[in-house]
């Protein structure tokens, strides 16, 4: 899932109220402006230097465009949550989020074997205090 689509979901159950996300494993986007893809697949350790040496490449084409810089890019957009957990702090409803999928159903069409599983797989992740609250079902 990628971090841009909080600022669009909602909990389906109040329709209202924003998610909160709580990431147990993620990547870097490959679509990432900051990455150098002149690094045949290998990821930047340090994205700035990336866009320094691309200014450096327009300003000695002569060619002029503006850029933004990496600072002014959100670099958390660019993570992509393999693993996580999506939870309404209003109705304290959990959707889990599995090989990079939001699963965010009402109540009547999830499947309770497989949030079981997701919860005691990542539990040592989950606050405690949320773990013993969440609905529709808890451990």
């Amino acid at each position: 899932m990628n971090k841009k689509l909080l600022d669009i979901l909602v909990c389906p159950f109040d329709k209202v109220s924003s998610l909160e996300l709580f990431q147990f494993k993620t990547k870097a986007n490959p679509n990432n402006p900051a990455t150098n893809s002149d690094n045949k697949g290998s990821e930047s350790k340090n994205p700035t230097t990336n866009q320094e040496e691309n200014d450096q490449k327009i300003k000695d084409n002569n060619i002029v465009t503006k850029s933004p810089s990496v600072s002014q890019i959100d670099t958390q957009s660019f993570e992509i949550v393999e693993e996580g957990l999506l939870l309404c702090r209003t109705c304290l409803r959990f959707y889990p989020i599995t090989e990079e999928i939001p699963i965010i159903l009402p109540d009547e069409l999830r499947d309770k074997k497989k949030d079981m599983e997701f919860l005691k797989t990542w539990n040592e992740a989950i606050p405690n205090d949320l773990l013993k609250s969440l609905k529709p079902w808890t451990i």
